[in-house]
Parts: C-alpha cells; sequence; structure tokens
C-alpha cells in the first residue's frame, strides 16, 4: 500500500535546489559534444575552401613560398580557433543568459551569491576554477558531492551556485527502490 501512494503522488519540485553531479555532469557533456562537433565542422569546412584553389591543408609543408605561407596562416588560425572557442563559448553564454545550452537543456542556470549577473571578470575566474579543476584530476569536480550548495572548486572560486530553473522532477519509483534496498540491509 506505501508503495502505491508513492507511485500516485506528485513528485517533488525540484527548481530552485542546488544541481547535483549527475545533472552537471550531463549539461558539461553536452556543451562539449556541441563544441566537438563545432570545431569539427569549422575544420572540414576550412579544409575544403582551401582545397577547391588547389590547397591541402593537412599535407602542406611551411615555407617561405606562397603556399607555405598560407599553410602556416590556415593552420595557425584553426589552432587558434580550437584553442579559443571552448572558453569563449562557455563565458560568453554565462555573461548573457547565465546558462550554457547544455545546462539550458538540462534545467540549469548559474547564479552569483550575491544575487547580482555574472560578469566577464566572474565568469572567467569561473573558467579559470573549471580548467584548475580538470588539471587536479577532477577533484575540484568531485568536491560538489560533498558539499552542501553542491559547489565545485571553480563554484567556490568564482562565488557562484549552480541550481534547477524549470521543473526537474525527481524519479519517486527509484528513490523509493534505492530506500528499500539500503533499508533491509
Amino acid at each position: 500500500m506505501r508503495e502505491e501512494s508513492l507511485f500516485t503522488s506528485q513528485p517533488t519540485d525540484l527548481r530552485g535546489h542546488y544541481a547535483g553531479f549527475v545533472s552537471r555532469l550531463t549539461a558539461f557533456l553536452i556543451d562539449h559534444a556541441i563544441i566537438i562537433g563545432v570545431l569539427a565542422i569549422t575544420t572540414a569546412v576550412a579544409t575544403y575552401l582551401f582545397s577547391l584553389v588547389g590547397l591541402s591543408v593537412t599535407q602542406c609543408q611551411p615555407g617561405p613560398s606562397l603556399e607555405g605561407s598560407l599553410c602556416i596562416g590556415v593552420k595557425g588560425a584553426l589552432l587558434l580557433f580550437g584553442i579559443g572557442f571552448a572558453p569563449l563559448y562557455t563565458i560568453l553564454f554565462w555573461v548573457l543568459i547565465g546558462q550554457t545550452p547544455g545546462k539550458y537543456l538540462v534545467g540549469l542556470r548559474i547564479y552569483r551569491l550575491d544575487g547580482q549577473p555574472l560578469t566577464l571578470a566572474r565568469s572567467t575566474r569561473r573558467y579559470v576554477g573549471y580548467v584548475l579543476s580538470f588539471l587536479l584530476f577532477g577533484l575540484g569536480f568531485f568536491w560538489m558531492i560533498l558539499d552542501d550548495q553542491r559547489q565545485g572548486f571553480h563554484d567556490k572560486f568564482a562565488d557562484t551556485c549552480v541550481v534547477y530553473v524549470w521543473d526537474a522532477f525527481q524519479n519517486q519509483r527509484l528513490l523509493y527502490r534505492m530506500s528499500r534496498l539500503f533499508r533491509h540491509k
């Protein structure tokens, strides 16, 4: 009888609650799939356009000739775009709307702890915290599992938090089953 009442009850609304590790990881993976897709398409288009004029970006040799100079220029531009696109994508979305497309799809938004909108400086600081968290073998990301506000190192570094902003409901059937598993042991 108790099981049926849990299944038919209204799900718990998570709006305004701190976002957990799995939701944030899902948003991160969506964003990086978008970033990799944009980089792949850009590289393919640049390679195709240069092949139309008889230049092979993949096989050209840098040198003092016009073809060699173009080769260096194209490879350098693609490298700079490849290095700069991920931070630019992430920081601009944080500043403009407080969420990346991945966070939007998962229903998450970044807020400053003082309630003010994210600034370019604050977003850049948060991104630097992202990079540091990654360089420390991901420990800065896993910190959010232990933290009451679900803040990773990058959030603490920039005084931000991530919360659910639309009706993302807990799966109560799964929660009920998990609670029964741990209760009987």
